[in-house]
């Protein structure tokens, strides 16, 4: 398995004017290849650093000029490293409204303990009580959090899968339902909760099933199958009596094409709650990274699931998603047209194209030392150039 990225590599490739050579010889910037004169003499070589060069600047234009040279080639090599941004994302709090990392950590200690219980037989009413209560937090959380993707955490292994996706597809349900249904609070509430309960089935699936790297034989996948159906059973048996609740745990598996489990629902017979859910839940999945696999990045998901929406989602639901993080979605590192980069915090509904960028390298390939978020959508000067990495998820 391929060791995961700490770092974004970006690296500027540009011809710069001698009268530029100044200012970019307070950047990292090197010659990029040697500069000759008419009779192949070195004037200028390859990997010369052009901070070195501040005290001869003038006398180097003069030299240049003479030979009729009037530009050259640089480059500039530089590394956003990814624990760095995590970092800012973190300190920005205030500015991009992200969930409390501490209010996700008691979330995901509580689902493990809440799990761990039910695996002993010693899960009770008031456990899946406290649970319910921390999804009504969490519903508090997204309805004021418009950077939502922002707040998904990051597994680092598959002991906490479970625990940390049941806090995404909470968050991402709770996000969605509040893009879906503005001004209904309840609707948000019960994705909250439905999503912090949605895989409690799967404390009673055998552990040899459930953490088995890699495909499951068709027995397994019967097994596996199961489990909206316990955690269903176990929500009723422990005082869940919310319908809205209820259809999330045993329905976010149904797909809107029929075939989906456990009951094979398809279209308007499952219950909107479900749909919302089920997209939830596989778009975590598939931007999360795995035993068996690496993760996906987030707009290489979203396309996935617009391929597969009639036969696995409800369109609508796709849609909002869609329109919510546009087709650069919050997390990813992005190169615009002047050469800076940033991470990308936010998306504008009227254009998926032109989402709010936190910059990190300036045009000239230096790092930002202030925050700085620029909105792409009010200037028409500047836009994304390509997309360089996912940073994604943010380790709480």
């Amino acid at each position: 398995m391929s060791p995961e990225k700490n770092s974004v590599d970006r690296t500027i490739k540009r011809r710069i004017s001698l009268a530029e050579m100044r200012e970019y010889s307070l950047t990292p910037a090197i010659v990029a290849e040697d500069v000759l004169t008419s009779n192949k003499s070195v004037l200028l070589p390859h990997g010369t650093e052009l901070a070195s060069l501040v005290s001869s600047v003038d006398n180097l234009e003069m030299v240049l000029r003479r030979w009729g040279i009037f530009s050259i080639p640089i480059v500039i090599h530089n590394e956003v490293n990814v624990e760095e941004l995590e970092k800012l994302l973190k300190a920005a709090e205030t500015n991009l409204s992200i969930i409390d990392p501490q209010l996700a950590r008691e979330t995901i200690e509580q689902v493990e303990n809440v799990y761990g219980r039910i695996a002993q037989g010693t899960c009770g009413p008031e456990d899946i009580s406290h649970l319910a209560i921390q999804g009504r937090t969490l519903a508090k959380e997204v309805s004021s959090a418009p950077q939502v993707m922002l707040c998904l955490g990051k597994v680092r292994g598959w002991d906490e899968y479970t625990y940390v996706h049941s806090l995404n597809v909470a968050l991402l349900g709770g996000f969605l339902a509040n893009r879906l249904f503005p001004g209904q609070p309840e609707i948000v509430e019960r994705l909250s909760m439905g999503g912090i309960l949605h895989d409690l089935g799967k404390a009673l699936v055998p552990k040899e099933v459930l953490n088995k790297p890699g495909p499951l034989t068709d027995e397994e996948f019967e097994i596996m199958k199961k489990h909206p159906v316990y955690g269903e059973e176990l929500a009723v048996a422990n005082g869940v009596d919310d319908k809205g609740v209820l259809a999330v745990i045993g329905g976010h598996h149904e797909r809107y094409g029929g075939r989906g489990y456990p009951r094979g629902l398809e279209k308007d017979d499952i219950p909107m709650e479900a749909r919302i859910s089920a997209v939830a839940d596989v778009f975590d999945a598939l931007t999360a990274k795995r035993v068996y696999k690496e993760p996906m990045e987030s707009r290489v998901a979203v396309s996935l699931m617009l391929e597969n929406m009639s036969a696995h989602f409800d369109p609508v639901v796709v849609r909002a998603l869609l329109v919510s993080i546009g087709l650069y979605p919050p997390g990813t590192a992005v190169e615009l047209s002047d050469g800076s980069m940033g991470v990308v915090v936010g998306a504008r509904d009227k254009d998926l194209l032109r989402p709010e960028v936190l910059l990190q390298i300036d045009h000239m390939g230096r790092k930002v030392e202030e925050m700085k978020i620029v909105d792409l959508s009010t200037t028409q000067s500047l836009f994304v150039q390509r997309s360089l990495h996912d940073v994604g998820k943010i380790a709480f």
